[in-house]
């Protein structure tokens, strides 16, 4: 059949909250999605210098009318919703709740897009035992992202990546993901809706509208396709401990790695001198 997700970051520089998400459904229905959402931005997108005619939420987000157009369409075709979302905060003070006897860490600059990007696959093919009836398990799912300089990263460290995971999860893989841009791909359009959507309801800390689909403005009497699923992953400063602890351990030569309690900071105990410098991005 052919199964494709199209994937979109968001995040206000001046906020919290880190999402990463967006749409999946099937390429026979992403055609017809195409057609359809392609007739709406003749009347309603956005033009470049170029002429052409696109949808981006944020430039349209002064008129809620004409996104629920848009909306329209994905209620017809996306068979799922997903997303996984974070605050930079609760990675930062995990990072400082590792702690090594003797030593000061050190952990290089987070990459929240490879961070979220590594959340969102490794949940959502963990969890594919729960979508069976939607999408198959002997069927694979290509993931398709957005063109930004942090998915270079991605190119890097996938072979890492996959070898990485188990031989069951590999077979769950289409391949390594695409970048494509927003202005040309029109699903990626759709991811950037949705994608948007779950980081102002973040930012506005009402998360329950998320699996609700409880927009502003919007018509909530448009026809949607039976079942809508809507995945939500988040993840707190202590789910990310076990993984912190666990990259930690691989890093430190054979060093004895605690996990600082909350409220206890690494500058509050005894330090010496030598330094245990540790990667994220790269380290599966």
């Amino acid at each position: 059949m052919g199964w494709h997700a199209y994937i979109d970051e968001s995040y206000s520089p001046d906020k919290d909250a880190y999402v990463i998400g967006g749409c999946i459904s099937t390429t026979e229905e992403w055609a017809s999605f195409s057609t359809e959402w392609q007739s709406y931005l003749s009347r309603f997108g956005r033009v470049d210098e170029s002429g052409l005619r696109y949808f981006h939420m944020q430039e349209m987000a002064y008129n809620l009318e004409e996104v629920g157009f848009f909306y329209s369409v994905m209620q017809l075709y996306v068979a799922l919703y997903i997303s996984v979302r974070f605050n930079k905060s609760d990675f930062e003070r995990a990072m400082r709740r590792i702690y090594i006897p003797g030593k000061i860490v050190e952990w290089d600059r987070p990459n929240y897009y490879w961070i979220a990007f590594r959340c969102l696959l490794d949940k959502f093919h963990l969890e594919r035992e729960k979508l069976a009836d939607l999408i198959p398990l002997d069927e694979t799912v290509q993931f398709h992202m957005d063109q930004i300089s942090s998915g270079k990263v991605v190119d890097k460290l996938w072979p890492e990546y996959m070898q990485n995971r188990s031989d069951m999860m590999r077979e769950r893989y289409a391949g390594i993901p695409t970048f494509e841009s927003d202005k040309n791909s029109l699903p990626l359009q759709a991811a950037d809706l949705w994608v948007w959507w779950v980081r102002k309801w973040c930012d506005l800390n009402q998360t329950h509208r998320i699996t609700a689909h409880d927009f502003d403005g919007f018509t909530k009497s448009a026809k949607r396709r039976t079942p809508r699923v809507t995945v939500d992953i988040s993840f707190s400063e202590d789910e990310f401990l076990p993984t912190m602890e666990r990259w930690a351990k691989s890093q430190s030569g054979g060093s004895h790695v605690m996990v600082l309690p909350r409220g206890v900071a690494e500058f509050d105990l005894p330090q010496f001198s030598s330094h245990s410098h540790f990667t994220i991005a790269g380290y599966p």
